[in-house]
């Protein structure tokens, strides 16, 4: 296991099969490959050089300092202002990058030849967290562990410390990239306004507006989470989030929130009904494929993120096949720009592509098939991982037949003042009715000012509207 090809996970067939041994803590010398300069892997486990031909240089600390032109508390403006597409993918010449491009990409290549193009531009290794994010990425690693029964789905942790941290930067199986993409950092709190539009076959768009509160508890130390036992709990609460509906104006009113946790991984999450006056308990947010509040039933709760496990046990067998170098999307801040409005940004049939930005990256893929005996309206889900964010670039979602039936990428960028690494918005394109929708993001074009993203102590979040308790207070008939 300690040998450098399996330190560094390079693509094929990484460890497809592990023994029991294998989902332990990492050793002492494995954390010694973990480092800021000189070692073969950056503090939270990408690989550090670059490959073969340079067009994916070395990780060398990523964005250090914001740009010039960025006010505290303003948009994050663009830190790589005179980069120039180096080439563009079109349905013409698509078949010439292939190698490097998801069947998800080529679908859309296929359906939408007219409109589906790929700007792809220099690779930027912009990915940089706080110091803190890899001293406590060290210390989880050497702790945290995989809850027994995990082969056979089970999604828990144990042995995991206080503070946060990526807890498999050296990942040996799906599980544990499964779970450093859950626990991607994208600071401790954010608070905004934020939309989910949904857009139909027609083109016609309804925006789906909502305020957000959101806490990663897991990066928040014991000592700076509320003092509530809900928030001491099951092993500790991993995410916290909560939300109140402003439009469309029959569900204005409505709150959802709740947590999930290190050992009861299933979101204990609630609805406050504005026409009741009541909470009531909501066990169908954490399910495996129930849709995805405000979707109007187009995705799944599994689809946020590209991909997460959904559950208290998955469904599906995961296998890791390990890396793969494909353009994905990247630095997405001509998207964050909040001069660009929804009609900016939402075309008829996808998310304007002219304002998105491809750059080679090396990426973990996922593959999750149905269990024999399971129910779950995806048969299988490949998921592709980016290696030094861990955020999610993008999925396919494969129907009964094994047919790609839907298609996602993820639109992230640093926040280089709180270096973080917010998901400024996503799409997920069904290729079968010809409607996509998108999920809670696309925070600062709505004219409402820009999402507050950084520590939780800083944060303006009553937390307790994450609880059953408190979320009534909230409500407004």
């Amino acid at each position: 296991m300690r040998n450098k090809a399996r330190i560094l996970g390079v693509a094929g067939g990484l460890m497809l099969t592990v023994s029991a041994a294998a989902w332990a803590r990492i050793t002492p010398e494995e954390a010694a490959q973990l480092g800021l300069t000189g070692t073969p892997l950056t503090p939270v486990g990408a690989e550090r050089a670059g490959n073969a031909d340079g067009s994916i240089p070395e990780w060398t600390g990523g964005i250090q300092q914001p740009p010039a032109n960025f006010t505290p508390g303003g948009p994050w403006v663009d830190p790589f202002p005179d980069d120039k597409p180096l080439f563009t993918i079109t349905a013409q010449n698509y078949a010439q990058y292939q190698d490097k491009l998801t069947p998800g990409q080529v679908a859309m290549f296929k359906q939408y030849p007219d409109s589906f193009r790929m700007h792809v531009y220099p690779t930027r290794r912009s990915a940089s967290f706080p110091d803190w994010v890899y001293e406590a990425t060290r210390k989880q690693a050497l702790n945290a562990e995989l809850c027994p029964g995990w082969e056979n789905g089970a999604v828990c942790l144990q042995n995991h410390v206080d503070g946060g941290g990526y807890p498999f930067p050296i990942p040996k199986n799906a599980f544990e990239v499964g779970w450093n993409h859950y626990l991607a950092y994208q600071g401790q709190a954010i608070e905004g306004m934020m939309n989910a539009p949904l857009i139909d076959s027609l083109g016609n768009r309804v925006d789906v507006i909502m305020e957000q509160w959101q806490s990663w508890m897991w990066w928040v130390p014991k000592a700076e989470r509320p003092a509530s036992d809900w928030f001491h709990r099951s092993g500790g609460p991993l995410l916290c989030d909560a939300f109140q509906v402003k439009q469309p104006p029959r569900q204005s009113g409505l709150i959802g929130g709740g947590c999930n946790f290190a050992q009861e991984f299933d979101f204990q999450s609630y609805l406050y009904v504005p026409g009741q006056r009541r909470v009531r308990k909501a066990p169908e947010i954490g399910f495996q494929d129930s849709p995805s509040f405000g979707s109007d039933g187009q995705r799944t709760v599994s689809s946020r993120w590209q991909w997460w496990f959904a559950g208290k046990e998955s469904r599906h067998d995961l296998k890791l096949n390990g890396k793969k170098e494909l353009f994905v999307p990247y630095n997405a801040y001509a998207l964050a720009d909040p001069g660009k409005r929804p009609a900016d940004l939402f075309g008829k049939k996808h998310v304007n592509q002219d304002l998105i930005r491809y750059e080679l990256h090396r990426v973990w893929e996922v593959e999750a098939t149905l269990k024999s005996g399971q129910r779950h309206l995806y048969k299988r889900i490949v998921a592709h991982i980016d290696e030094d964010t861990w955020h999610g670039m993008g999925h396919e979602a494969y129907d009964a037949r094994d047919r790609l039936w839907r298609m996602g990428e993820g639109y992230v960028l640093n926040l280089y003042d709180s270096r973080s690494h917010l998901i400024w918005g996503d799409q997920l394109v069904d290729l079968v009715n010809g409607r996509y929708t998108t999920f809670f993001g696309w925070y600062g074009n709505l004219g409402m000012g820009q999402p507050k993203v950084g520590l939780l102590k800083d944060s303006n979040i009553d937390a307790e509207i994450f609880t059953p308790q408190g979320m009534r207070k909230f409500g407004t008939r």
